[in-house]
């Protein structure tokens, strides 16, 4: 056998060559193959973070409060999320890159839950002030009707209590019954004729009843006589009383210890000797304190 080494060298050679390139040409696809894969990745993560960011924003966009402090920590994590999305979406990324932004999103997904928690709380927070409001509001409503028909009824028993206590004072005085007066002349010091001559009258007799009643306190009583001439003179002067600003002039004054119980007064008035009666009409009035309890007349010729 014969042997060319330097054929069979260019055939090693050539050997070693398409080897190489098949190996190459193997690495080129397998990288060119990952390559795409990696692209492939980085752009569906892109795609992912940029999809989870716009969610996130239109999440913060649909919440609306009214509290200012609340509302000013929504607007700036909604302007880092809006930030990020606009770095994802100019910067080409990459694998550290995205890495960063995830571990940067999943803060502000902390932030999220804590803002949107704080929102959901002062919601809740709002509705229980608003119940409470509405409750004590009704409370208030019910308060004011109920004064309303405590008043109607106070007024109603404040009328009805005067009208007792007018009723009360008015019958709590004392009252007489059966009065009478009469012109008189006496005979003897147990013998009397009655008269209605004015020459021959040399006394006045008055009789009347005090009539009983419970709601009169009892004890010593003034009762006063007081009898007016024709002219308006006071018959047989007796002095004057004070009652507040009045006064009143009598002609007698009598003094009953009142027990509840019917007490019959009768009694005569000497005119005075320089005052002898006259013609005309007498009027006898009876009085306690300064009220009237009762009025006659005599009539004489």
């Amino acid at each position: 056998m014969i042997v060319f080494p330097q054929t069979y060298n260019y055939r090693l050679i050539i050997g070693s060559l398409v080897i190489i390139l098949v190996m190459l040409g193997s690495y080129t696809i397998s990288n060119y193959t990952t390559l795409e894969n990696y692209k492939t990745y980085i752009s569906q993560e892109k795609k992912l973070l940029e999809n989870e960011l716009s969610e996130m924003i239109l999440r913060f966009d649909d919440v609306q409060v009214d509290n200012k402090q609340l509302n000013d920590k929504l607007e700036q994590s909604k302007t880092k999320i809006k930030s990020i999305l606009d770095s994802i979406k100019t910067l080409k990324p990459s694998t550290s890159l995205l890495t960063l932004y995830r571990s940067k999103i999943r803060l502000l997904q902390d932030e999220k839950t804590e803002v949107l928690q704080l929102v959901d709380n002062l919601k809740q927070e709002n509705l229980r002030l608003s119940e409470k409001a509405e409750y004590a509001e009704k409370e208030l409503l019910s308060a004011k009707d109920l004064t309303t028909t405590l008043k109607v009824e106070n007024q109603d028993l404040v009328s009805t209590n005067s009208d007792l206590t007018k009723k009360i004072k008015s019958a709590s005085h004392l009252e007489i019954e059966q009065l009478n007066a009469k012109a008189v002349k006496r005979i003897t010091s147990k013998r009397m004729i009655s008269t209605n001559n004015s020459n021959k009258t040399n006394k006045l007799f008055v009789e009347f009843t005090i009539s009983k009643n419970k709601l009169v306190q009892d004890g010593e009583k003034d009762i006063y006589i007081q009898i007016l001439s024709p002219s308006n003179n006071i018959i047989a002067d007796q002095g004057s009383v004070n009652f507040g600003k009045q006064s009143l002039i009598y002609s007698k004054k009598i003094k009953v210890d009142y027990k509840h119980e019917d007490i019959n007064i009768n009694t005569l008035i000497t005119t005075d000797a320089d005052q002898p009666l006259t013609k005309g009409i007498y009027f006898v009035n009876i009085f306690y304190d300064n009220t009237k309890l009762g009025s006659t007349t005599i009539t004489l010729k």
